[in-house]
C-alpha cells in the first residue's frame, strides 16, 4: 500500500510539472487551455507558474520521506495537497483531475493517523 500512496505522490508531482512548464512559457502543451476560473492578470501568472514547480517539489519531497519511514511525510504531503488543490481549482477546465489524485493522498494521511 505505501508504495502505491508513493506512486501516486511522484505521479502527481510530475502533472504539475506540465503545469509549470506550460504556465511559464518554458514549452506549450497543446492539451492544457490555459484558462482560469477566474481573469488572472499576467504577473500572477508568474508566480503560480513557480508555485506549480513548488507542488512538483512538496510531492516528490513527501514521496521520499514516506519511502524512508519519516514521520513528517504527512504533514508535507498535506501542504502539497493544499498547493496543488489551490493550482487546481484556479485552473479547473484543464486539472481538475487532479482532486482525485489529493483526495486519495488525503486518505493515505487519514489512515496512516494513529487511532486513538
Amino acid at each position: 500500500m505505501m508504495w502505491i500512496v508513493i506512486f501516486i505522490m511522484v505521479l502527481h508531482g510530475l502533472i504539475h510539472l506540465m503545469g509549470g512548464l506550460d504556465e511559464l512559457g518554458l514549452i506549450e502543451i497543446q492539451e492544457l487551455s490555459g484558462e482560469t476560473l477566474i481573469p488572472l492578470p499576467g504577473y500572477l501568472h508568474s508566480f503560480l507558474g513557480v508555485l506549480w514547480f513548488i507542488a512538483v517539489a512538496l510531492f516528490i519531497l513527501s514521496a521520499v520521506a514516506l519511502a524512508t519511514r519519516r514521520p513528517w511525510w504527512k504533514r508535507i504531503t498535506a501542504i502539497a495537497v493544499i498547493v496543488s488543490q489551490v493550482l487546481i481549482i484556479l485552473w479547473w477546465p484543464d486539472a481538475k483531475a487532479g482532486t482525485v489524485a489529493n483526495a486519495l493522498l488525503i486518505l493515505a494521511i487519514v489512515m496512516r493517523s494513529p487511532r486513538r
